[in-house]
């Protein structure tokens, strides 16, 4: 029991102990009459309690009905309150089941928060999200249509029901959507740029792209969002793109301008170093196309640069040029894997199988634990004859890295491919491929300055 309660009581009964008291004392007074009216009296007790009823009875009266509202009041409160709490935790529900893509759950459960608030935003757009998920496009589009109507200023509306028109299979009325967020929304069209740029890429419209890559950049420089690595690469690989688009053109000296300019910003952007000398083929000058993918190795010590050096040789049927350029490359850095292998893998591509072992087992410390390394020897011993010693060979590749045919690898997502590209499929990085040997190459060792050779336009190497 409360002290409160307790208190009350306690002074209930003492207030009847005094009237008892008191009535008992003032008994004769109490017995008088009081006269209503000259023919009409009534004792004096009644006299006092209709006093006290006609004053007392108006103030419990009112007190009784505040205290009836106030608590059919609190009570209404309470069950808004829960049933607030209801719906809460529906919507809470359903946005679990969205996440979890448990579509069917989520419609069950935005469908009761929605049928109670039809005007609540949220609601409405998450409704028409999971109604789209499960295929009910007109559905969806019926709920962000109504929503649209209450809340006509939303861009994340326009967005839905651009998305419901492209799942309707109308591509037209999504696009004049997404144009209307440009125009009447040009702070809010992020997601839009970089869909439409994501779909020029995708299509290789490259000038198309570059344009939507501007203003891309320009939209997050305006909502002071600085500019992240993955947006530089997807502008440099846009960029390369178009140098290329402009090389197989036939305008090799627009193609060079681009690729230079990349190489200034970026001076380890492999594709565009092995696209300058391939601007200088298209110009019919094979001498500075390989100057520059000598010098490319020289700065990098990338190993494509030494690939693209032997197919040119290949290509032009003078074997003899690509032995002695890579003697010359492997005499001018001693410490230097990379050319000796590739020389042992050009006698081995010339059919030279014996001068092609004897580099290669000058290689067979340092490279080791290189499953190319392994491979290529066991190619070797497989063109010779020698079969247990391919399978040996074979088998150490394949146990240092389970590698068969493929040597050339992605350094952002590990994708593999048999020969060199300029941009990885999987991931999309440009730049990013490169031959695997497993082992660390050592840095590089100063070399001999020879600008008299290095400068003459008209020497090859």
């Amino acid at each position: 029991m409360r002290i409160r309660t307790l208190a009350a009581i306690l002074l209930a009964l003492a207030v009847v102990v005094s009237v008892a008291y008191l009535s008992q004392q003032n008994g004769d007074l109490l017995s008088q009459r009081f006269a209503l009216t000259p023919a009409t009296t009534v004792p004096m007790y009644v006299a006092f309690i209709g006093v006290f009823l006609i004053g007392f009875l108006p103030a419990v009266s009112v007190l009784v009905v505040q205290s009836v509202k106030r608590d059919l009041a609190q009570r209404r409160e309470r069950r808004l309150e829960r049933e607030a709490q209801s719906l809460q935790g529906s919507f809470r529900r359903g946005i679990d089941y969205q996440s979890d893509g448990q579509w069917g759950r989520a419609t069950g459960e935005l469908e009761a928060v929605q049928g109670d608030r039809p005007e609540d935003f949220d609601a409405l757009l998450r409704y028409g999200q999971v109604l789209r998920h499960q295929g009910r496009v007109d559905e969806a589009l019926d709920v962000h249509r109504r929503a649209s109507v209450l809340y006509p200023q939303s861009v994340a509306l326009l967005y839905e029901l651009a998305s419901d028109y492209a799942a309707r299979h109308e591509p037209a009325v999504a696009e004049q959507l997404e144009d209307r967020i440009l125009r009447d929304f040009p702070g809010h069209g992020l997601a839009v740029l970089e869909r439409r740029r994501g779909e020029a890429v995708e299509a290789e419209a490259w000038t198309t792209a570059a344009r939507l890559q501007e203003r891309v950049e320009q939209l997050r420089a305006d909502g002071g969002v600085a500019v992240d690595a993955a947006e530089v690469e997807t502008r440099r690989g846009i960029s390369y793109q178009q140098g290329v688009t402009l090389l197989e053109g036939g305008r090799p000296g627009e193609a060079r301008r681009v690729f230079q300019g990349l190489l200034d910003e970026t001076p380890e952007f492999l594709p565009a170093a092995l696209a300058l000398g391939e601007t200088a083929l298209v110009e019919g000058d094979d001498a500075a196309a390989l100057r520059r993918w000598r010098r490319g190795y020289e700065e990098t010590g990338r190993p494509v640069f030494l690939q693209r050096i032997e197919d040119h040789f290949i290509e032009h049927e003078d074997p003899l040029s690509a032995i002695e350029t890579l003697h010359e490359i492997s005499a001018r850095a001693p410490g230097a894997l990379l050319p000796r292998f590739f020389l042992g893998r050009l006698y081995h591509r010339l059919e030279m199988q014996e001068e092609a072992l004897a580099v290669l087992r000058e290689l067979a410390e340092p490279l080791s634990s290189s499953a190319s390394y392994h491979l290529l020897v066991a190619r070797l011993h497989q063109r010779r004859g020698e079969l247990g010693q391919a399978v040996e060979a074979c088998m150490t590749s394949l146990a240092l890295a389970g590698l068969s045919t493929t040597e050339y690898v992605c350094a952002t997502c590990e994708s593999r491919y048999p020969s060199w590209r300029d941009r990885c499929l999987l991931c999309g990085c440009w730049g990013t491929i490169d031959l695997e040997l497993g082992v660390e190459e050592p840095a590089a060792e100063p070399l001999p300055a020879r600008p008299e050779a290095w400068e003459t336009e008209g020497e090859l190497l």
